[in-house]
């Protein structure tokens, strides 16, 4: 069979279309595999550098409206963080909440005390998350 035979069978069959076509799907595969490589370098070292670490130290009940809470926040120096804090009933229901702000400062592990008022005498109070502002 001679090679334009050969060759016109191929584009009949789609013998050469089908072998481009397979290359393209690699490279398409490999691009797509590369960029979410990538994503995943960058997202999680950036993650990495503004990680915040934060835990309860104590709680005082004070009354039947109130509650004081002692954390601790742990982050970059200089970073803006905001903080959930929440009561909880002894049925571990929310008996009140609060939003701080705390300013950046130049240490990375600071401690805070902050009194939050309830709905019902509250059994205990937490961080509930915190995140750069």
């Amino acid at each position: 069979m001679t090679e334009s035979a050969t060759a016109s069978l191929d584009h009949r069959y789609g013998r050469a279309r089908r072998k481009r076509a397979d290359r393209r799907i690699a490279w398409i595969v490999v691009a797509v595999l590369v960029a979410i490589g990538l994503a995943v370098l960058f997202f999680g070292n950036w993650r990495a550098n503004s990680r915040i670490d934060f835990r309860d130290l104590s709680y005082s009940v004070e009354s039947d409206r109130a509650i004081d809470l002692g954390f601790e926040v742990s982050v970059q120096p200089g970073e803006t963080v905001i903080c959930a804090l929440e009561a909880l009933s002894p049925s571990f229901a929310q008996a009140g909440w609060k939003i701080v702000k705390i300013e950046p400062g130049a240490d990375r592990t600071r401690r805070f005390d902050e009194s939050l008022t309830t709905t019902v005498r509250a059994a205990t109070a937490q961080v509930r998350n915190c995140w750069i502002a």
